[in-house]
Parts: structure tokens; sequence; C-alpha cells
């Protein structure tokens, strides 16, 4: 045996659970990093914010000298007209200047905002397919289709609004709120003074607030990947679901579902409108205790009445963008938690990397050896000790009852998983201490449920080895014995087939991807259960067609079947894991054992 025959850590599913899960703030700054790329514009949308914010300041700014120096003057004739007049325009030409400037900053900044949000939802589409493709197999299984729809389409839409929300809202509000206090201590530090002391009220009650939305904002998510489990099911199994009457049973488990994401959707709202009205109460609370010690300020000839209003006008200013910001504070909390089940995909590893000097496969040359191959999922043993050779171009065929580890045993000669002990051998080197594109270069599978993409017919053929010419695919179809009806489509093998391919009847959808693998000119070629959908008439031409295979490559079929084994070279009967029998079917039909029994079934 060889080195690398020994155990081995089975391949990743994700990676550990973090002792303490990530909190919001940890989950959005890791997603606004995702922006990084674009620092560029996003330092625009500073400096647009910035003007954004100054021009606003800018116009209260000149209510104190407008006021102090023009008015007043004015009213009690303590100025000349001539200098009321210069100074009168003076100021309005400023205020000209603000209101021609402010228009264009915002369009660009809000222009630009957009553009990094939507190049930064490009990414995240993009990371989650990558990831998602990359995932090992086991990944797969543990979690369902509807799940990682849903966080490939609603949790991603959640977190690219909470990046929308930071870009277009947050940066400039916190920029217009930041330039209020200065501007407000700058005007009077000590009406300023008074404003800060009712921050914390405000703080403490977002916080408490933000942590509820967050808890409640991460349940209804999980149940957003439920409906949508939910309602693939119902979409995949139509017709199976009106032919046995189950729309109400299905409808009435759609609504408790549905009922249930309300629930949960409606406490994220509770706390969060509830944040926004402590809110609305809190800052005219404030507004009011402070221009009401100002107004005495201004009785007692403490402070004038320019800089009076000059502060309130700076405080009115202040009010809306930090209205705002309590707005959509709980928004983006909530959003934290798209963003972590978003994170839960692309936290996950890729498939088990090649080993170190990981050689290429040159085809099959000597034999397949299985050397003690056990395989488990978790406490699930599998398959236990399966020892095995297979020679070049031998046809071999493996039958059970179902649950027996057939598949399973397919699953790890492609490499979707790696034997937990034992090894795998190809002419004597472990699969594992092959290049896996490689290894996979020379293997190709017919699966039990034929599956097609919505293009046309020849593309799916294609698939099986890109480079094919349009000679090479008919060929391909001719062998799998698929030629006579794609040519008798309306547009032959231009025919386009539809989601799924369900255009198609479920044996020519069969045909089609054995044409595609019979394509790949693999030296390995495995049928799983690859002629379940066919009537007989097909089956014995497909039939035909592993025959004329035969010697050419090695072929592995698991069946049920007794007329697609019976011409195999040899024939292995697994049963808890382990082969309990082999031989030619002859050999097998003439002793007791599992094999005969399986016989007696289906002749029964």
């Amino acid at each position: 045996m060889s080195p690398s025959a020994g155990a081995r850590p089975a391949d990743p599913v994700s990676p550990a659970p973090a002792a303490k899960p990530a909190s919001a703030s940890a989950l959005l700054w890791r997603l606004l990093r995702r922006a990084r790329p674009y620092g560029f514009v996003i330092a625009a949308l500073f400096v647009l914010g910035l003007i954004v914010a100054g021009v606003r300041y800018g116009r209260a700014w000149l209510i104190q000298p407008s006021l102090d120096e023009v008015v007043v003057p004015f009213s009690s004739g303590r100025a000349g007209a001539g200098d009321l007049e210069s100074i009168a325009l003076d100021l309005a030409l400023l205020y000209a200047v603000t209101y021609v400037i402010q228009p264009f900053a915002v369009f660009f900044r809000s222009y630009s905002a957009h553009w990094v949000v939507a190049s930064v939802r490009r990414d995240l589409d993009q990371d989650i397919a990558r990831r998602l493709l990359a995932a090992p197999l086991r990944a797969h299984r543990s979690g369902t289709s509807g799940d990682f729809l849903a966080r490939a389409l609603t949790d991603a839409q959640l977190a690219s609004q909470a990046v929308l929300l930071v870009f277009n809202e947050v940066i400039l509000n916190s920029q217009i709120v930041l330039m209020g206090f200065v501007a407000l201590v700058a005007t009077s530090w000590q009406l300023a003074s008074l404003t800060l002391l009712g921050m914390p009220v405000l703080l403490v009650v977002l916080s408490y607030f933000g942590k509820r939305v967050q808890t409640q904002s991460q349940r209804r998510q999980e149940t957003q990947g439920d409906l949508s489990q939910r309602l693939l099911a119902i979409l995949s199994g139509i017709k199976v679901i009106k032919a046995f009457q189950g729309q109400d049973v299905e409808e009435s488990a759609y609504t408790i579902q549905t009922g249930k994401y309300f629930r949960r959707h409606m406490k994220v709202v509770w706390n969060g409108v509830a944040s926004r009205a402590v809110g609305e109460l809190v800052n005219p609370l404030i507004a009011c205790i402070v221009l009401g010690v100002g107004l005495w300020a201004v009785l007692d000839e403490r402070l004038s009445l320019g800089v009076l209003f000059q502060f309130g006008a700076c405080l009115g200013i202040l009010y809306k963008p930090l209205k705002t910001l309590i707005q959509h504070y709980p928004k983006i909390i909530e959003a934290s938690a798209g963003a972590r089940r978003v994170f839960q995909v692309l936290d996950l590893e890729d498939e088990p990397p090649d080993a170190p000097g990981a050689r290429a496969m040159e085809g099959l040359r000597h034999r397949i050896v299985f050397r003690d191959v056990h395989f488990d999922y978790g406490d699930d043993p599998i398959l236990q000790g399966i020892d095995l050779e297979v020679a070049p171009g031998e046809v071999v065929a493996f039958v059970g009852r179902t649950g027996t580890g057939k598949s399973t045993l397919m699953d790890l000669v492609l490499r979707f998983h790696d034997p937990t002990r034992g090894a795998i051998e190809i002419d004597g080197i472990d699969l594992r201490d092959y290049a896996r594109r490689s290894f996979l270069d020379h293997v190709a599978v017919v699966t039990q449920e034929p599956f097609l993409f919505d293009v046309s017919v020849a593309e799916n053929i294609r698939y099986g080895r890109r480079d094919a010419t349009d000679e090479e695919i008919r060929a391909a179809a001719r062998a799998a014995s698929a030629d006579e009806f794609v040519r008798a489509l309306p547009d032959g093998y231009d025919t386009t087939v539809g989601e799924f391919g369900l255009r198609l009847s479920g044996g020519q959808r069969q045909r089609l991807t054995i044409a595609r693998a019979i394509l790949a000119d693999p030296a390995i070629l495995i049928f799983d259960e690859a002629t379940s959908a066919l009537d007989a008439r097909t089956e014995a031409a497909v039939q035909d067609a592993i025959e004329s295979l035969r010697g050419e490559r090695t072929i592995f079929l698991v069946a049920h079947r007794l007329s697609t084994i019976r011409r195999a070279d040899r024939i292995v009967v697994l049963d808890g894991g382990r082969i309990v029998q082999s031989g030619t079917h002859e050999e097998l039909a003439a002793r007791p054992g599992v094999y005969r029994d399986l016989i007696g079934a289906q002749a029964a």
C-alpha cells in the first residue's frame, strides 16, 4: 500500500464556527471592506459630502451677519444706507453661490454612491456563485437549494442595501452632523455643550433596540430560506402534487411558513419603529430646552439675536440628518443579519487542495485498485473495507439494495469526497496525489436524474468537451441513440431544451446526458442509474452503445435492472457498505446470496 493510502482528514465543509458570533458592526465593517477596490470614488464621495454639508451650514452662517450687520442696524438707523447695501449685496452673492453649488454636488455624490454599491453587489453575486461552485459536495448536501437561493438573492440584496445606506446616507449625514456640531460650538459653545448632554440618552436607546433588531432579523432571514425551499419544492414537484391532489396540503404548509415569516418580520419592524419614535421624542425635546435657554440669554443680553438665530438654523440643519441616522440605524443592524448569512456562504472552504507535487493523469494503463476504502458522514458509516481491482477496459456493475453505498462509491471515484480511510489508486497512485482537474479530464458521469441547461441541444452535448466540432457532437448523439429524435426536433441540434430540459421527455434528456459523457472521451465512464428513465427500446440501444465502448474505456455501472448489468464483465454486490459477492451474472445467479434474492424480487 502506498504511504498515501492511510487515513486522511475528510474534506472540509465549512470553517469551524467562531466561539462568539460576529457583532453587527464587525459584519458591517467586513461588508464595507469589499468596497476597497473603489477607493478613489469613495474619496470623491467624502469630498462631495463635505461640499454639501459646507454649503448648508454656509447659508446658516450667513444668518448672523445678515441680522446683526444689516437688519438690526437698518432697523435702528445706526448705519449708512451705502454700507448696508454693500454688505447686503455681498451676502446675497454668497447665498447665490451656495444654492448653485449644492445641486451639482448632490447629483454627483448620489450617482457615485449608487455606482459603488452596484459594483459591490456585482462582486458579491460573483463571489457567491464562485464559492458555491468551488465548495465541496458535502457542503451542498448539508444545506438546501432554497436556503442557498435565499442567501444568494434575498440576503445579498439586504446586505447591499446596508452598503447603499452607508455610502448614500450614513456618510453624508454623519458629515453634516459632525460639521453641525463644529458650527454649533463655533457659534456658542455654551449652548452646544447643553445640546451634547442629551446625546447619551439617544445612544442608549439606539443600542438597546439595535440588539433586538439584529436578533430578530437573523431569525427572519432563516425563515426566508425555509420559504424559498418550500416554494422550490412546489415548483419542482408540481406534477406529483397535482397527481396526488396535494394542493391543499402544500398551500396549508406554505401558509404556516408565511405566517411564521410575517410574525418575525413584524418583530423587526416593531423594534425599528420604536427606535425611531424614541428618537422623534428625544431630539425635539433637546432642541426646545436648548433654544429656550438661548432665548433667556438673548433677553438677558448675554447673546445677540443674530447668534441665537444662527445657532437655531444650525440646529435645524443638524436635526434632519440626525433623524435620518436614527431611522437608518435599525435598518443597517437589520441588514447585518443578511450579511452574516452571505458571509457563511463566502466562508465555505474550497475543495481540498491538490497535494504538494500533485501529478497530471495521462490515462488508465494498468488498473484501478480500491484498498480498504471506508467512508462515513460523521458518525454514519456508509462504506466499510472495500477491496477491489478493476482492469482497463473492464465493465463492472455495482448492485445492491437501496442505501448500500453504490452511488457513494462512485462519488469517491469522482473525488466528490475522499475516503475517510483507505485509498483508491489508479496505476498505483492514490487519487489524492493526482491534480484534481487533470484527473477529472479522464472521467465522465451520467447520473440518474438527467440535468440539462436551458440552451440548445448541441450546447448541452458540447458541455462534455468545449472544443468539440459539430460532427463530433452528432457522432456522440448517434452513439447515445439520440441523433434520430434530435433531428426530428423543430430546430434540430439548435433546439433550446427549456429549463432543466423540460421540453424533452425523461428518456430524451437522459440520452443527451449520455451523449455528453461520451463526447468527453473519458478513460473511466460512470453510469449511475443512468438507464432508469429509459424505455426498453432506448435502453437496449444504450446497451449497444455501452457494448461498443467495451475495451476502449473502463465502465462502472450502477443499476437495478438486470438487463442493464447482465452483460457486465463482473458484477459486484454491496450490502451494508461491504462487498459480499463478485462474479458474472451466470456465476452469481447460480448460488444463493443477495444477488439471487435481487433477481427473485425483480421477477416477482
